[in-house]
């Protein structure tokens, strides 16, 4: 089964929304390094994560060095920790390593540019994705990557690049970038991911999510793996 995050989320509606129409992870932005509209203070995702019932899991999405990362997360208490910014294999082994111990899981992102390579210290997609799966992390991501802005660009990632990195990897390997509810039922069939992670696509503007796009896209990916067992 594909599980589903919804990422963005900065008020306790739509995080409601989401839990009610079955998402599996929420996706707060916090103390992000660089200026992008989702982004919350500490204390503003710590209420908002104290808020999620049981056996809905919380996700931070932030990036930085080591020390800052380990503060937002132990502040925060989310049960995931995305990385989503330029940290390096070291960053990543001692945040990993640190949260572990506090029970908390990261994730790190690969962002992709349109030319195929990372916005990482490895620009090699396949090599990146081998690296990072000995760095103590729990998953990988594959978002799409632009100057402009660092996530929630709406832009697809090449999905044979992220075949590539599913093949290297030894870690689930989750979809991001361009989701939406028109385009989600194909991509899950042709690439079958762990998981998949939307933004923009379930969005009325930055801030605001959709009743409708949620329930639309949820129930495209439910389809689309009734459709597979048949």
């Amino acid at each position: 089964m594909t599980r589903v995050k919804i990422c963005g989320l900065m008020n306790q509606r739509d995080a409601s929304l989401c839990v009610q129409a079955g998402v599996h992870m929420l996706g707060f932005v916090v103390d992000y390094p660089t200026p992008v509209p989702w982004n919350l203070t500490r204390d503003a995702a710590k209420e908002l994560i104290g808020q999620v019932p049981p056996f809905v899991s919380t996700c931070i999405v932030t990036g930085g060095n080591a020390e800052h990362v380990i503060e937002t997360a132990l502040e925060t208490t989310p049960n995931v920790v995305q990385l989503h910014y330029k940290e390096t294999l070291n960053d990543i082994r001692k945040i990993a390593g640190t949260l572990k111990s506090h029970g908390i899981k990261t994730m790190k992102a690969l962002r992709i540019s349109k030319e195929g390579k990372c916005d990482f210290e490895i620009i090699d997609p396949a090599l990146a994705a081998r690296e990072l799966c000995k760095t103590g992390i729990s998953a990988i991501i594959v978002d799409s990557y632009t100057e402009a802005m660092p996530g929630g660009t709406g832009v697809m990632v090449d999905l044979e690049t992220f075949q590539k990195i599913q093949q290297e990897s030894t870690l689930p390997v989750v979809l991001a970038g361009g989701l939406n509810p028109a385009n989600i039922a194909p991509l899950v069939q042709q690439v079958n991911p762990f998981a998949v992670d939307v933004l923009t696509g379930v969005e009325v503007k930055p801030g605001q999510k959709a009743p409708e796009k949620i329930t639309a896209f949820i129930n495209k990916i439910h389809r689309s793996e009734q459709a597979k067992r048949s």
